[in-house]
C-alpha cells in the first residue's frame, strides 16, 4: 500500500472533486459557538444544487464504525462522547463546545441526516471551499502563517456577507449583528481574533472551522479526514503509531470478548488505569475482565505505549480461543517465553508465518493503520502476512 500524502495542493484539488459531489442543508457552523441551522435545500453560491453524500448505511445488527477512529482524535473527542444509541455513535459532550446541541435527537436517522443536520454540515463545508484553494495558493507562495490568517480571515468575513447577495435584508440584519458585535461591519478582524485566540494558527483554524466534532456526530468523519491531517489534529494513520489501548480496543470492538461484560474492578487493578482514555475504557474493562489484557509483571498495562506486533498478536491470539490446528507451529527465534504459547496457537493455525529464516519481527512496533490490517482480517481469522504490515511506501 502506497503511503498516503496530503500536501496543500493535493488537499485542495482532492477537496474540490468532493465538493463536487457534496451539497445540502445541516448544522452549519459560522463560529464555534455562534451556529446557524440550516432550511432549505442546500445549493452552491451560484445557485447550482449539488448531490449531498449519501449518509452511510446503519442497521439493527451491527452498529456504525468509521474508517477512521473519531477517537484517536482528541480536539475531535473533546466535544463529543461515545454513544451507541447514537446513529453514528458519538452523541455532543456537555462539557465540549457542542454542547448546545445536546437536545437535537442524535438517534434519529431522519433528523440527524436531515437538512437541519446532516445535509446543512455538508453545506458548510462546501461553502468554504474557496478558502481551502487560497491556502494552498498562500502555502506554495511561501507566505508566513500570520499573512496567511489575515488573508483568510478577511476572506471569510466578506464570503459571509456575500451569501447575502440576493437578500438585501438579510445582509442588512448581518452588518448590523457585526456592529453590534464587533463594532464595526465586516465581521471580526484580524487583530481581534489573534488577540482573542492568542496565535495566528488558531485564527487561521477559526477561519475554517474544522471541528472534527461535528463532522464525528454526522457520519462525516472519514469524508473530511484529511482536513484533520492537514489542521495538524492528528498524524496520518499510516505512520502515527498505535497505542496499547488502542490495539486493544479495535480487537474487542471486531471480535469481542466471549460475551464477557464491562468490568471497572478488572481494570482498576492495574496500577496506570488512571491513564487509560476515557473512550477506551468500556473495551479495555471488558479486555481485563475476560483475561485478553493481562499487563505487565509490575501492575502495568502502559495503555500509552506504542503496542509491538509480538504484543497486537498475543492480543490477537486471546480474542480468538477457538482455533483449528493445520500445521506444526513455527519455530520463531525472536519470540519470548510470555508469549510463545499464544503466537505458537497463531502459527498452528496457519495464520502467522513471519517474516522467513525464523523472525517474526516480534518487537517492530504498529502504526494505526496496520492494526487496521489486523481488525479488518479477523471475521475470517486471517492475520496477515508480515509484508502486510510493513510501513506504507
Amino acid at each position: 500500500m502506497k503511503k498516503k500524502t496530503f500536501t496543500m495542493r493535493a488537499l485542495a484539488l482532492a477537496l474540490s472533486l468532493l465538493f463536487l459531489l457534496s451539497a445540502g442543508p445541516v448544522l452549519a457552523e459560522e463560529t464555534a459557538a455562534d451556529a446557524a441551522v440550516g432550511t432549505g435545500a442546500a445549493a452552491s453560491e451560484t445557485g447550482e444544487t449539488r448531490t449531498p453524500i449519501e449518509p452511510a448505511e446503519t442497521g439493527e445488527d451491527a452498529a456504525f464504525r468509521y474508517t477512521h477512529d473519531p477517537r484517536l482524535n482528541p480536539r475531535a473527542m473533546a466535544d463529543i462522547v461515545v454513544d451507541p444509541a447514537a446513529v453514528y455513535g458519538f452523541s455532543p459532550s456537555p462539557e465540549g463546545s457542542l454542547k448546545q446541541y445536546i437536545s437535537f435527537d442524535w438517534t434519529d436517522s431522519a433528523v440527524v441526516n436531515g437538512e437541519n443536520g446532516r445535509l446543512a454540515r455538508i453545506a458548510y463545508h462546501e461553502s468554504i471551499q474557496e478558502l481551502y484553494t487560497l491556502l494552498d495558493e498562500m502555502t506554495l507562495a511561501g507566505n508566513s502563517i500570520e499573512e496567511i490568517a489575515r488573508t483568510i480571515s478577511a476572506r471569510r468575513n466578506a464570503l459571509r456577507l456575500e451569501s447575502y447577495d440576493n437578500d438585501p435584508e438579510g445582509l442588512a440584519a448581518a452588518k448590523a449583528r457585526n456592529l453590534e458585535r464587533y463594532g464595526h461591519e465586516e465581521g471580526p478582524l484580524a487583530d481581534e481574533l489573534y488577540a482573542q485566540y492568542g496565535s495566528w494558527e488558531t485564527v487561521l483554524e477559526k477561519a475554517f472551522n474544522v471541528n472534527a466534532g461535528m463532522d464525528a456526530l454526522l457520519g462525516l468523519y472519514d469524508d473530511y479526514y484529511p482536513l484533520y491531517v492537514m489542521a495538524g489534529y492528528i498524524q496520518e494513520e499510516s505512520i502515527a503509531p498505535s497505542s496499547r489501548e488502542y490495539a486493544v480496543a479495535a480487537f474487542v470492538d471486531a471480535v469481542g470478548t466471549a460475551g464477557v461484560a464491562p468490568d471497572s474492578a478488572a481494570l482498576s487493578g492495574f496500577s496506570d488505569a488512571g491513564e487509560v482514555s476515557a473512550w477506551f475504557a468500556p473495551e479495555l474493562e471488558q479486555a481485563a475482565a475476560s483475561g485478553v489484557l493481562k499487563g505487565y509483571e509490575d501492575g502495568t498495562m502502559r495503555p500509552q505505549e506504542t503496542v509491538s506486533r509480538i504484543e497486537a498478536l498475543v492480543l490477537l491470539s486471546r480474542c480468538l480461543p477457538e482455533l483449528d490446528r493445520v500445521q506444526e507451529p513455527i519455530e520463531f527465534a525472536d519470540v519470548p517465553d510470555w508469549a510463545r504459547e499464544d503466537i505458537d496457537r497463531l502459527s498452528a493455525a496457519g495464520l502467522v508465518e513471519g517474516y522467513g529464516e525464523g523472525s517474526l519481527g516480534a518487537y517492530d512496533s504498529l502504526t494505526v493503520e496496520q492494526v487496521g490490517i489486523l481488525t479488518s482480517r479477523l471475521s475470517d481469522k486471517l492475520v496477515p502476512a508480515p509484508e502486510a504490515l510493513e510501513p506504507a511506501a
